[in-house]
Order: structure tokens, then sequence, then C-alpha cells
């Protein structure tokens, strides 16, 4: 830990730091007083919310100014009314992302009792816009000298209205002082500061909230900042005589602007924060400290890094679905069939891809139901289909094959089998036996009732993908029997390999 300063410092008072903190918050801010919420003041970040200058902002109803925020006329009354803070959310689409538009509001009080309302504006999907600075600097009038009449009685008059006049003085320093105060204790951002040595002489809740600890204000073993410890982006540890703060007080910086920095509490946990530090300096230049304003932006890392997932699988699942249309393709306008019968069977061979595909969708690509592959298939045969077996949902890649399995299935049926006839039918079961690493996915597709069939002749796309893609992507053995009273097709494979989520519920479908 360093030694303590040996130079005397004056640490700033509240007031100054109020108005400091107001000055340079990142957050829009605006006070409304009376029954009409007629803005009396807004800081730089609010007007540039609205690129509009304080001139044609001061003296409008707030919600005349904001007609689309139209709810925030009912919170201002409730706060009015109750002087208890409120909150609102609001979803303001724009391209290319969605804003989350917070208002918090909150009562500003004067010898306790609320004399108008304080308004913080905070866009989520922004969250590196300064919450820079509030409300406008006191004016305290000086005391206008007269010059002492010979008349004792003019002598008393000029003086009762000195005494007065700084009594009024005295008490709008205090008004203001509770106003800031209650700004640095409710608002929803992270404030601390620092003393040029850089000793913590104040911070507020959310600060001790994201810290997971609460520092020792005055404490000279404790400087620049209250975590436990630092982090840079990278993963890198920060020593504090590192961070953003010591780096603005050393001068080596002038300000830091939405600096990233990882903070780890005592607990071990780690947030994500965005680090404002602005000087704070004496009427002859020199700098007597810093305020740091930050906040928690984990859970948009968090989205970022989600997103940035997702886009990799997507390409990785585009790539492997062009794989599988161009052995489609491949197969089907190969061999002697005329290219009508050709394009119609690649056709229906695509489309049952894309029907896989919406199975997969619905289950957010993370498997499909065995009996909605199959509804989706012999949907058109549907009274002459018998369809049971248990809930069971398989993965990404054994869903897209058995899509694959159950339309050609189907195809041969309608055109060569029991689904030809008028009086045709096919059952269909599917089972599990056995439990753990042993458990066995179990698949039967049965024809009774058509014509009587041969084994053909040929071997094309169809025949392949029943005995050869399912042997590779099942793990299994699957069996093709041409029967003459039907065709019989049975898939005996290791549950492990195709299952994603599995449920013993039976469902019958007929």
């Amino acid at each position: 830990m360093t030694e303590k300063p040996t130079s005397a410092h004056q640490p700033p008072d509240s007031s100054s730091l109020s108005r400091a903190i107001v000055e340079h918050a990142p957050s829009p801010m605006a006070m409304v007083e009376g029954a009409s919420h007629i803005v009396r003041y807004v800081n730089p970040a609010f007007c540039r919310l609205l690129d509009k200058p304080s001139e044609q902002l001061v003296g409008l109803p707030f919600c005349a100014m904001l007609p689309e925020w139209d709810e925030c006329e009912t919170l201002l009354d409730r706060v009015s009314r109750t002087g208890k803070p409120e909150s609102h959310t609001k979803q303001e689409h724009a391209e290319p992302h969605s804003v989350f538009r917070s208002f918090t509001m909150w009562p500003v009080l004067a010898d306790k009792h609320p004399v108008g309302v304080m308004i913080q504006v905070t866009e989520t999907a922004q969250l590196h816009e300064k919450m820079l600075a509030m409300n406008e600097a006191l004016l305290l009038g000086s005391l206008h000298q007269h010059e002492l009449t010979e008349v004792a009685d003019a002598l008393n008059v000029q003086l009762q209205g000195e005494i007065t006049e700084r009594k009024h003085g005295e008490a709008a320093l205090r008004e203001s002082e509770e106003r800031f105060r209650t700004l640095f204790e409710l608002g929803p951002v992270a404030v601390y500061s620092c003393d040029a040595a850089g000793v913590i002489d104040n911070f507020n809740g959310r600060a001790a909230e994201l810290w997971g600890r609460e520092p020792s204000s005055g404490d000279t073993d404790e400087r620049f900042c209250g975590s436990f410890k630092l982090f840079r982006p990278d993963g890198s540890f920060m020593p504090h005589e590192q961070c953003p703060m010591a780096e603005v007080l050393s001068g080596k910086i002038s300000e830091a602007r939405d600096a990233e920095v990882l903070i780890e509490r005592p607990d071990g946990s780690r947030v994500t924060a965005v680090v404002n530090v602005h000087p704070l300096k004496n009427q002859r230049g020199e700098v007597t400290g810093a305020i740091n304003c930050f906040y928690d932006v984990t859970e948009r890392k968090a989205a970022e890094q989600r997103q940035h997932f997702l886009m990799n699988e997507l390409e990785h699942r585009d790539k492997n679905l062009l794989a599988v249309i161009q052995s489609i393709v491949s197969y089907s306008l190969a061999g002697t069939r005329p290219l009508a019968e050709a394009r119609e069977v690649l056709t229906q061979r695509i489309q049952a891809l894309a029907r896989g595909q919406s199975v997969l969708a619905i289950g957010g690509f993370e498997g499909a139901p065995v009996a909605e592959i199959i509804r989706l298939e012999l949907e058109v045969f549907s009274d002459r289909i018998k369809a049971v077996g248990p809930d069971i949902m398989l993965n990404p890649k054994a869903a897209q094959t058995f899509t694959f399995v159950v339309h050609e299935l189907a195809t041969n049926a309608a055109k060569h089998g029991a689904l030809s006839g008028p009086r045709g039918q096919v059952a269909i079961h599917w089972s599990t036996e056995g439990a753990g690493a042993e458990a066995r996915f179990k698949f039967q597709w049965q024809e009774l009732d058509g014509p009587p069939i041969a084994r053909p002749t040929r071997q094309g796309f169809g025949r392949k993908l029943l005995e050869q893609a399912v042997a590779l992507d099942f793990n299994a053995s699957p069996k093709l029997n041409f029967a003459p009273e039907g065709l019989i097709y049975e898939i005996d494979a290791p549950l492990s390999v195709l299952v994603a989520v599995s449920a013993g519920r039976e469902s019958d479908r007929s």
C-alpha cells in the first residue's frame, strides 16, 4: 500500500462535488417544477439527446417537449403527489437495433418538502453515452454596499435588508446541497470521487454495489478505486496505480471517456464496467481531485458474445446445408430418368429438406421431434397412417437424415407401395429400449394391404439414403425387407447418437 501524502489537501465541499457530478454525469437530466412540469433546467447531455440548446428547452412543459414519451406525464404527477421515486422503460425501434430508453424520476426536496422533480434518461443500447453534469450553478448575489447615512433609522433599514438577503442565500445554498445529495445517493449510476492524492473521499451506494464492498472514505491506504481487484479487457491484471482515475490525477491523460475495465469483487465474481473520469479543478486551474461515473455493461457484453456465437453457428449450419443440397442435386439428376421426372424428384427432396429445417427452427435448431417429422411428411395420407411412439427429440443431424428417410419411404409407398392403391395402409412404430449408454432407438415402417412388390433392380439415391446414409449418421445397420405383402424398413441405433431430448410419454397418431 502507498504512504500517506505529506502535503495538506482540502477535499471539495459537498456542493462543489454535487455540481461536478451533475455537470459531468453521462446521462441526460432535467428538472421540472409545478403542476404543468415546466422544465427549469437541462444538463448538456439532455441537450445532446434532443439536439437543441438549453435556451430552447427551459420553460417548456416536459411532456409537450417530448410528446412521444407521453407515459412520463403520469409518472411525473405521481412523483409530485407521493414524493416517491418512479421509473419507466420504453422501447423505441431504430436502425439497426432497438433502443430501450429508461426514465428515472425522483422528488427534489427543500426543507423536506418537494419543490420539483428530477428526471434522468438512460439509453441501454448505447451505454457509452456520457452522464455529464447537472443543474445550473448557484448564483449567490453579493450584498450591495451602500453609503452610511447620518440618519440612524436609515442605517438600520439597510442592515436589516442585508441580513434578510444573506438568509435567503444561505437557504438557497442548503436547498441546492440537499438536491445534489439526493441525486448523488439515488441516481442509478455508480459515482465516487478522490482528492488530488487519490484518496477516496466520497462514493454512492451503486458504486459500493458494483465493487461488492464499501471502502473507508478518507483512508490513505485505499487510493484511486474502491474495487477489490481490477483487470483490463484482455484479462491482464491492472494495479490500482494504473487505473483511469490514477492516470487522470497524475496528468497522464486529461480525462477518461468510455474506458472499459473488469471489476473483481471479493467473492470472485466479475463485472464489466465503462468508466468516465473527469478532473476537479480550483479557480487557479489546479487539479484538486477527480470524479468517476461508471456503469455495469456485463449483460451487454454477454449479449454481444452470444450474438457472435450465433452468427458463427449460423455460418456453420449454412455451409452444411449447402453441402446437403449439392449432394441431393447430384444424386437426383444422375441416372437415366427423364429430365422432367428428375426435376420433380429434386423439387420434392428439397421441399422435404425445407420441412425438416422448419421443424428444427421451431426448436431453436436444438432438435426436432420424431412425431412432428412424420406428421409433416405424411400429412396428406393422415387417414391411412398409424404412427405410435414416445416423445423423442432428435438432434439436428439425425433429424435432417430422418426427414429424408421418411420422405423416401412415403414417396416409394405412394408410387409403388401401399399408398399407391385405395386400401393400403402404413403402420409406423418407434420406441426406446434399455437405459444409460446401452439405450437403443428402434424404428419400424411396415406397409399393409398394398400391391405385391419386388426388389428393385437398380440402386438409386433413395436406396443409398435408406441404407448407407442411415448407417453412417445413425451408427446402425438398417434393414430393408421387400416382402411380397409390403415393404418393411427397420432401424436399430444407439440412442445417444440420435437423441437431443427424450421423454417417455406415449403419443398415438392415426
